[in-house]
Order: C-alpha cells, then sequence, then structure tokens
C-alpha cells in the first residue's frame, strides 16, 4: 500500500488543472491527473496534458469507467480523493494536496 502521497499543481491544461503526483517519493509510481473542478472529474494524462486512454474517474459518486493502459485505478483514486480533500477545504483546486497512509 501506498504510504504518502506528493501531488501538486502544475497549471491549467484543456482538461482542468494539470497535477504530477509521486507515490513514496517516487519509488511507488508517478504521473500526472487533470481535475475538472466544475464536473469534480479526474483523468489520467501525460505531462502535456494529453488523456491518457479514455479512463475518467467521477469524484462526485465515486464511479471509474473507461481504461488507460498503465494507470493503477487504486492510486487514481487515492490521488483524486486526496485533492478533493483539499479542494473541500479551500473551494478551490489547492496547489498541493500531499497525503500520508499508516
Amino acid at each position: 500500500m501506498t504510504a504518502s502521497l506528493g501531488i501538486w499543481a502544475e497549471g491549467p491544461s484543456s482538461t482542468g488543472v494539470l497535477y504530477r503526483w509521486e507515490a513514496d517519493h517516487g519509488s511507488g509510481g508517478s504521473g500526472f491527473v487533470a481535475f475538472d473542478p466544475v464536473s469534480r472529474q479526474f483523468r489520467p494524462i501525460d505531462a502535456t496534458g494529453t488523456p491518457l486512454g479514455n479512463l475518467v474517474l467521477d469524484g462526485t459518486s465515486g464511479d471509474t469507467t473507461g481504461s488507460a493502459d498503465g494507470t493503477d485505478r487504486k492510486l487514481l483514486t487515492q490521488v483524486a480523493t486526496s485533492i478533493l480533500r483539499a479542494y473541500a477545504r479551500s473551494g478551490e483546486p489547492p496547489a498541493t494536496a500531499h497525503a500520508h497512509f499508516y
């Protein structure tokens, strides 16, 4: 199980706010995700903001649809949950959304 997530906003993208994330200081995986604050949907993306496959995680319902090769759905869910928690506290897409699990 992932012990920590580092999550940083990289800026806007065509699919929302682009976030870079690292699990366990990079040893547990890393990647990018787009968060659309209006729809509260998350998509795995590459560093340029291009969606990977058609995988979408709905932050309101928790439903995940579609697929994206090489995407760990559990990690995507943990990243999305961390971003949503920070978003709920501030009402704005957060600059960071780090999380620790023990």
